[in-house]
């Protein structure tokens, strides 16, 4: 049977503040330990869907991240992602290195009291790496 592979927390960092962050595998990464992650509260599940396709002749990896949230989010710096999935698995959206995720955010102001008022994020990131899973 397969565990679920659903998105139950998120975490983020400055591109630049990532410690010990090397390529393992053409599918994983490492990254040390003291890496200042920040945990942003989320409406479980969020929505992870990685994607590759060709294009002009080279093979091109796409992550869409779609999350809930009620805390406001400061998206003026280059942040990078951990995506925690429900079998434990940890997932990149992003390195120290260009190209960065490009993150945007929605705010909800309903006309219904019982539509959702949190603020849903987007983050898209495109690479011609293979977006990892982190050992």
């Amino acid at each position: 049977m397969n565990t679920p592979r659903n998105i139950i927390a998120i975490d983020r960092v400055s591109a630049g503040a990532i410690v010990g962050l090397r390529r393992l595998s053409v599918s994983s990464v490492q990254v040390s330990s003291v890496t200042p992650w920040e945990s942003i509260p989320i409406k479980v599940p969020a929505r992870l869907t990685i994607s590759d396709k060709i294009e002009d002749g080279v093979r091109v990896y796409t992550a869409q991240l779609i999350f809930r949230t009620c805390k406001e989010l400061d998206e003026r710096e280059r942040k990078v992602y951990r995506c925690k999935a429900a079998n434990g698995r940890y997932y990149l959206i992003g390195t120290n290195d260009r190209p960065y995720p490009i993150s945007t955010v929605t705010q909800n102001h309903p006309d219904n009291m019982t539509d959702s008022q949190l603020d849903e994020v987007t983050v898209n990131y495109t690479s011609a790496a293979k977006i990892p899973y982190i050992q």
